[in-house]
């Protein structure tokens, strides 16, 4: 069984994605979806279509307590669980931001941030 971490960035009105498998490579480069309706199908339809492509995969993905900024993709990710292979973390953004500091990092972009969720899973 194939493992990939999808990372989440939650900010006011839309969230940045990656990607990464287990040996932390990107899968999928960073891409931004607003926080809407249409937002949320659309990254079900990319879960959906990674899915028929890697029938094997679980997918965990996680989003960053951010002040409520994740609350909507939570819920719709919770909501894919019932029809999708994927496992849903909520993250506390301070063992994030360590992992992050112990991996030399300084720069922080949202797409980095991202990608420092899905490294730390």
């Amino acid at each position: 069984m194939n493992h990939y971490f999808l990372g989440i960035d939650a900010s006011k009105g839309y969230s940045d994605f990656v990607m990464l498998n287990a040996k932390k490579q990107t899968v999928i480069e960073n891409f931004q979806l607003d926080d809407t309706f249409d937002g949320h199908a659309r990254l079900y339809e990319l879960l959906h279509s990674f899915n028929k492509d890697n029938p094997e995969a679980t997918i965990y993905v996680a989003v960053e307590s951010t002040g409520g900024y994740e609350n909507n993709w939570f819920q719709s990710l919770l909501k894919f669980q019932g029809s999708l292979p994927i496992k849903t973390a909520h993250l506390n953004p301070l063992g994030v931001s360590h992992n992050s500091k112990a991996d030399l990092k300084r720069n922080t972009t949202d797409k980095i941030s991202a990608q420092n969720v899905a490294e730390y899973m």
